[in-house]
């Protein structure tokens, strides 16, 4: 099974906070994330849809394309 770019971001950020857990409000807000990345590059489309449905949704959004955005040309 090959995994997409968002995907193993996603695995990347969770085992780092994992074996960080330095405060557990910012570790759950990063895994949170990472479940998100995760899900994002599993099914793009229902996770948007779902995203969308959030409060402030399409801000979350935007801020997650930005963020993919820079961290996946480091990748």
């Amino acid at each position: 099974m090959a995994l997409s770019g968002r995907t193993k971001l996603g695995i990347t950020i969770a085992v780092a906070v994992i074996a960080g857990l330095a405060s557990v409000f910012l570790s759950v807000l990063l895994l949170l994330l990472a479940a998100l990345l995760i899900a994002w590059g599993q099914i793009p489309e229902r996770t948007e849809t779902f995203i969308k449905g959030l409060p402030y949704g399409d801000s979350l959004l935007r801020a997650l394309a930005k963020l993919d955005m820079a961290l996946t040309d480091r990748i």
